[in-house]
């Protein structure tokens, strides 16, 4: 009787696995708006004659406090309630007497 030989065992990839991922507009991206111009369709951006890059482009990124860095600390009523010597004087006037502790 003849032995078969087994066919060599497929490893990772080899085995099918997964497929790269299409990107950008490969994915098939949004439609770009086009318009008639002179008889041609062009892009929409490109309709207005001041050129793709006018005044585009990238912007700057932000550095130190324009970013927002830090704002005053509120005091008293702004803050959202009252300081302790207004909040003494509210018990005084009450009969109250406020404590440390």
């Amino acid at each position: 009787m003849a032995m078969q030989k087994d066919k060599m065992k497929k490893k990772g990839m080899a085995r099918g696995g997964a497929t790269m991922k299409k990107k950008g507009m490969a994915k098939g991206g949004v439609k770009m708006p086009m318009v008639k111009k002179g008889g041609k369709m062009i892009p929409a951006f490109a309709a207005d004659g001041k050129g793709k890059m006018n005044k585009g482009g990238m912007t700057k990124k932000k550095k130190g406090m324009a970013k927002g860095g830090a704002t005053m600390k509120k005091k008293g009523y702004a803050a959202g309630g009252m300081t302790v010597g207004q909040l003494r004087a509210a018990a005084k006037s009450k009969g109250y007497k406020i404590m440390k502790g």
